[in-house]
């Protein structure tokens, strides 16, 4: 195998997730990260194309500084929103691999094992996720929305989906992406997750 790629650790992703809104420090709308800013102020240009969303919601073109994705996310602007974020971070994540302005031999997507393609896409939803949903200002807003919720005393279940659909408001990001957020936060469990999220 020619090209390897050397996945990251929780706490690596949180890391690189800080910085990358530390380089943008203006591109927040309240709490939540402005990912379409971030994207125009890397250069990136955003590529709309019609069906091609059961291979993929987006990618990097060849050229890196392309981002193409299927015009039919934006029918739910919080979905595309960490479509985007994930194609960011493919890009901070394999920055070597675009530099030399050719990819590397092996590291075209038809050419990476399942495996790779797997760990590659797993660390850019990670990032993307850690990017769009700071952990102290997620904990925080999530902690505070419980509290308000459970003085009224409404039912558990009840007070847990409003608060999920709460953060993922103030965040723009879908209650699913706002729900597992909140477990690798651990303040869920993966069980309540999934009760209070209806599969797709």
């Amino acid at each position: 195998m020619s090209y390897y790629y050397k996945t990251k650790t929780g706490v690596e992703l949180e890391q690189i997730a800080g910085a990358i809104r530390e380089l943008f420090p203006r591109r927040r709308l309240g709490l939540a990260v402005d990912i379409e800013g971030i994207l125009e102020d890397m250069g990136l240009e955003l590529l709309p194309r019609r069906g091609f969303r059961r291979y993929a919601e987006g990618y990097l073109a060849r050229d890196p500084r392309i981002v193409v994705v299927d015009e039919s996310i934006f029918a739910y602007m919080p979905r595309a929103r960490f479509t985007l974020a994930e194609e960011v971070c493919h890009l901070v994540l394999e920055y070597k691999l675009w530099s030399g302005g050719e990819l590397p031999v092996g590291a075209d997507g038809h050419e990476l094992s399942e495996n790779q393609h797997i760990l590659i896409e797993k660390d850019a939803g990670g990032l993307a996720s850690a990017l769009l949903l700071p952990p102290g200002e997620f904990v925080a807003t999530f902690k505070s929305k419980l509290g308000e919720l459970e003085a009224i005393g409404a039912p558990e279940f009840n007070v847990l989906r409003e608060t999920l659909k709460h953060v993922a408001e103030v965040f723009q990001v879908s209650p699913r992406a706002a729900g597992w957020r909140a477990h690798k936060l651990r303040l869920l469990s993966a069980d309540t997750v999934r009760e209070l999220l209806p599969p797709l």
